[in-house]
């Protein structure tokens, strides 16, 4: 009886993705609501030219920085990215892997509830989840709620498998690995939320359409087009519930541009 404890299952060990291009707006408070959900981050900064990959740098939870140099005629990709983080990772030992932007908060009681998440997964045999995404509208603890808004997800917490089937899409490239899909195609839902900030305010809404715009003109990657960022018909906001709140909650600065990935 005394034994027991040692042949108790460790936690999970749970690191951060994150890929970035000129996001000193956003990274300070990104490690600050990070630092205590997660067991270290794996970043890579695209090309930087504001400071961002330097202060990467100086953080303690950065286990590895992957640093690609400034360029001319720079491209984001997505697919490439997260194929670079994820390989880096498994240097790393990790049990999960989770997909975090620096535009994007978890929830505080985020920890918790991921390691039950991981414990159903390992009852039901399942090896990536869908988070809840909440962008956030007008002000920090209000989301979008009509349409299509209250029910978007993405597919970004998973299993770390060196079997990994990676989405090969430039954009809009799903974080998890394909070979993790249920029967019917698609991931299951988590009881988890994140929230994204780069939707707060109505003139980032309006760049964030000019970009996707600008990125991807003949809707390849989203058929649906990009109009709807900026589309107020039917707007319906609602109060982040008590408990799933995020921290910090953005500062005054959060406001103006910045450049984007």
């Amino acid at each position: 009886m005394r034994l027991w404890p040692l042949f108790r299952r460790r936690p999970p060990r749970i690191l951060a993705l994150l890929a970035c291009r000129n996001e000193m707006r956003f990274l300070p408070d990104y490690f600050a609501s990070v630092r205590p959900l997660v067991d270290g981050v794996i970043a890579l900064d695209d090309g930087s030219t504001d400071g961002s990959a330097e202060l990467l740098e100086r953080q303690p939870e950065v286990l590895q920085l992957i640093r690609l140099p400034p360029r001319a005629g720079h491209a984001w990709d997505d697919a490439l990215n997260h194929r670079r983080l994820i390989e880096a990772a498994w240097a790393h030992g990790p049990d999960w892997l989770l997909g975090l932007d620096a535009d994007e908060r978890l929830e505080q009681g985020f920890r918790e509830r991921a390691e039950q998440e991981i414990g159903r997964a390992r009852r039901q045999g399942l090896r990536a989840y869908r988070l809840h995404v909440r962008e956030l509208w007008d002000a920090p603890l209000s989301y979008r709620a009509d349409g299509l808004w209250g029910g978007k997800s993405s597919a970004r917490f998973f299993e770390a498998r060196r079997d990994h089937e990676f989405h090969m899409q430039r954009l809009h490239c799903y974080w998890a690995p394909l070979n993790s899909r249920l029967p019917n195609g698609d991931f299951p839902q988590a009881d988890l939320y994140l929230y994204h900030l780069r939707m707060l305010e109505a003139e980032d809404r309006a760049a964030r359409q000019a970009r996707y715009e600008s990125l991807d003109p003949g809707r390849d990657f989203q058929s649906i087009g990009y109009g709807y960022l900026t589309d107020t018909e039917g707007l319906r906001l609602e109060r982040i519930p008590g408990g799933r709140e995020y921290r910090p909650l953005p500062h005054p600065g959060i406001s103006g541009l910045a450049s984007q990935p």
